[in-house]
């Protein structure tokens, strides 16, 4: 029985110090050694049972730790933030479950009646390292599906800072970052207690390719012409204060002022945060004439996000206001948050949660939504944490998108590790296509990111900012 305690509690201290690696701790270097304890473990436990015990430890401790940040939202609906943590804690947890099953040597030495893949002397598979990195990067992928996917702890995320390495995602996406991350520390397993030398030598290898990429590219990197000049406002207004329907107008002036006072500089575009406003800003009768007076004086082109409804729909939408007061264009969100704009299997849960007060009306998905094109500019909008899926930027991207442009509003997180992690995302995203990068939020992280993945303006977290900058284009 010990010898199982000890197992369990190395899972979980593994766990623990894959965790630092992420925001807020950011200590990205201990992901290359962090799953060492956990791997050794299922090298070493025997049975099913304890190897759905092992990962249990892992996944319980690293998600617990990593998706603390959704208990922020326990400011606005009180205990049913805590339960939601640790559901999706739970839910994540049973992948890195899945994981240690399919790793775990399966010979019949261990308890299993068969073995499903080759086993060596050390009752290992044989290429044991591609193996657990290969099923590992699977896992992260699966994570990402469907209505609850998230992509929160992939590891390749961990190495946000570390841009040369972190180029090569232009041609693996961050799941190559996973896979690099993964083979080393399984690599390490095999040196430090089976005595192989091989994978590890030729892990490295791996690695010293990819940063010596990564050196050349961001070394031989160019800029394109011609220029535009945007202007990111980031109103810092605290979310308790955002929703209440009191203080639409003096939210609205707070705007107003910021666009004026960025139209100074003569940006061709400026862009409000995600639901800018607490209103159906199109339907407003105040707001609505006061934003088109807005973009005709400044002369620029405003893209603001503002729920918006039609055919008794309801989106979160940014639309696109051009300098002589029309609305031209408008982009839907595609990917909503589950239990945050819309109520998953809403007959069986809605008895349960209406008095939340947060699920009388939900948010549709826009399944087919178009870029929005201003003064030439395609972008490639995205809201929120949509920006977290490769596979939707990359979607905007080959739409022809030129640059890729999210508005959120992560005060809903306040000051917890999301807007950070939120940030470490956009990061990738630039680099997987090759493209700017503009996050717009309403209380922080506002960034502009190159596409090498350089942040070239940031504005701080809780802070009222104008961004202004030019972005050559190709």
């Amino acid at each position: 029985m010990k010898d199982k305690l000890k197992f369990f509690f190395w899972s979980a201290f593994s766990g623990l110090l894959l965790a630092l690696s992420f925001p807020k701790f950011d200590l990205f270097w201990i992901a290359w050694v962090a799953l060492v304890p956990f791997f050794w473990s299922l090298r070493q436990v025997r049975g099913f049972r304890n190897a759905v015990l092992c990962g249990f430890a892992f996944g319980l401790v690293f998600f617990g730790f990593d998706l603390f940040w959704v208990n922020s939202l326990s400011r606005f609906v009180g205990v049913w933030a805590v339960l939601g943590w640790g559901a999706l804690v739970l839910f994540q947890t049973l992948f890195t479950v899945l994981f240690a099953l399919v790793v775990n040597p399966l010979d019949k030495s261990r308890g299993y009646k068969v073995a499903l893949l080759p086993l060596d002397k050390s009752r290992g598979y044989k290429g044991y390292p591609l193996i657990a990195a290969l099923l590992w990067v699977l896992v992260e992928w699966l994570r990402a599906w469907g209505p609850f996917g998230v992509t929160g702890g992939d590891v390749g995320y961990s190495q946000a800072a570390f841009l040369p390495l972190i180029q090569i995602a232009a041609l693996t996406s961050v799941y190559g970052i996973s896979f690099l991350v993964i083979f080393f520390n399984a690599a390490l397993v095999e040196l430090l207690f089976y005595k192989k030398k091989l994978p590890l030598i030729f892990s490295l290898l791996l690695i010293l390719v990819a940063v010596g990429y990564g050196f050349w590219v961001l070394h031989s990197s160019v800029s394109g012409s011609p220029l535009v000049r945007l202007a990111l406002i980031q109103p810092n207004i605290d979310q308790k204060e955002k929703i209440a329907p009191k203080k639409v107008f003096e939210t609205y002036k707070i705007l107003e002022e910021l666009t004026r006072q960025a139209a100074r500089a003569k940006p061709k575009i400026i862009i409000w945060p995600e639901t800018a406003v607490f209103s159906y800003l199109l339907y407003d009768p105040v707001l609505y004439p006061r934003v088109k007076q807005l973009a005709f004086d400044t002369q620029a082109w405003l893209l603001v996000g503002t729920p918006h409804y039609e055919r008794g729909r309801i989106y979160n939408s940014v639309v696109a206001i051009s300098p002589s007061s029309e609305v031209v264009s408008r982009y839907d969100k595609e990917h909503l948050v589950p239990f945050g704009e819309y109520l998953p299997f809403r007959p069986l849960l809605y008895p349960f949660l209406k008095y939340v007060g947060y699920y009388d009306q939900e948010f549709s998905s826009n399944p087919q939504p178009l870029l929005i094109e201003v003064e030439g500019v395609k972008f490639g909008i995205v809201i929120c944490f949509e920006s977290t899926f490769p596979d939707l930027i990359r979607k905007r991207v080959k739409q022809g998108a030129d640059l890729i442009l999210t508005v959120t509003n992560d005060a809903w997180f306040g000051d917890s590790s999301a807007p950070y992690f939120h940030l470490n995302t956009g990061i990738f995203r630039a680099i997987e296509n090759r493209k700017y990068f503009v996050q717009v939020a309403n209380t922080g992280i506002s960034a502009v990111i190159d596409p090498y993945g350089r942040i070239l303006e940031k504005t701080m977290l809780n802070q009222q900012k104008i961004l202004v900058f030019e972005i050559p284009l190709p």
